[in-house]
């Protein structure tokens, strides 16, 4: 059982992260370091596969879980190459949901699948624990926010390479876009995200007017809160914007898992935040919908939390 002055020391110490930060890196987890090297080993070993073994993988607006190497964000191409990873779903299970898709798997590598799922659970287990924190931390009961990943959630598990060749250097009409960062600045759309980065610098967040280098940490997760998360604390805690550098010297890996709401949720401030709600009811559902549609093309304004501000607020 934990200690409940250490609960209580550490919801604190996280509640400050996310007020003044929206970041922080986290340390004896619990999560076994030979898994962790198994999973990196799993991943490298992806992205070494030749590009047409991996585009034979590619996702799609029917399925958004596979390969990719053309993502936007901001309406701008990022340097890197991703495969997403969606929740298991049982075989013949249908739904409305357009997150439900089968994840398809590299018939090369009979280990990746197990390993991958392994990865997801422990994310999902450190996900609820973080979530909790994040209650506790504002003085809310830390089941606060179960209701809201009640049925079966939304969240992904994501696999990213950042390497120093174009990715799409081998189609040069697309490649002739550019894609000058490894990531555009964004904050992310759900709730939380536990990161696995490797020892090559490269994300940095946004704090005070300038970009700060989140340097990695042997064995650390990267936390950060997402826009959800600003809206159930009603403003007191901000998801912060943060990209990643392209590479230009040495390839980068890095491993997020974002922990999102049950397709059917509805976000809006909790009680005991605040007298006056900054924000009105967000249906989670459509607002992952549309975030999701600009990683594929520019559709011109894309959603965000700020649509949602009552004004004056």
């Amino acid at each position: 059982m934990r200690d409940p002055a250490t609960v209580a020391r550490v919801a604190s110490e996280i509640g400050d992260a996310c007020r003044e930060w929206g970041f922080f890196q986290i340390v004896n987890h619990g999560v076994d370091p030979a898994h962790i090297d198994t999973v990196w080993q799993t991943v490298r070993a992806f992205f070494s596969l030749p590009r047409a073994d991996k585009r034979a993988l590619n996702r799609s607006s029917d399925n958004p879980w596979g390969y990719f190497d053309r993502e936007l964000t901001k309406n701008q191409r990022d340097k890197k190459e991703i495969f997403d990873i969606g929740p298991e779903t049982k075989t013949g299970t249908v739904s409305d949901d357009p997150f439900s898709g089968e994840t398809p798997w590299p018939g090369t590598q009979p280990d990746f699948p197990a390993a991958m799922r392994a990865h997801f659970k422990a994310c999902e287990r450190l996900s609820r624990t973080m979530l909790e924190a994040v209650c506790l931390s504002l003085d809310l009961p830390k089941a606060s926010l179960n209701r809201c990943f009640a049925s079966s959630h939304t969240s992904f598990l994501r696999l990213n390479y950042y390497p120093v060749e174009d990715p799409l250097s081998d189609l040069p009409e697309a490649a002739s876009e550019g894609a000058d960062l490894g990531i555009h600045h964004h904050s992310d759309a759900g709730a939380v995200t536990i990161l696995l980065q490797d020892d090559v610098s490269g994300l940095q967040v946004f704090k005070d007017g300038f970009w700060h280098g989140v340097e990695p940490v042997d064995g650390a997760f990267v936390i950060n809160i997402g826009d959800m998360v600003q809206v159930w604390s009603n403003d007191e805690y901000r998801a912060a914007l943060h990209r990643v550098a392209a590479m230009d010297s040495v390839e980068r890996y890095s491993i997020p898992f974002f922990f999102n709401p049950s397709y059917d949720a509805h976000v809006s401030p909790l009680d005991g935040t605040g007298d006056a709600k900054r924000y009105t009811a967000i249906d989670w559902g459509e607002f992952r919908r549309r975030r999701a549609d600009g990683d594929y093309a520019n559709v011109g304004h894309e959603v965000q939390i700020s649509d949602y501000a009552v004004t004056g607020s």
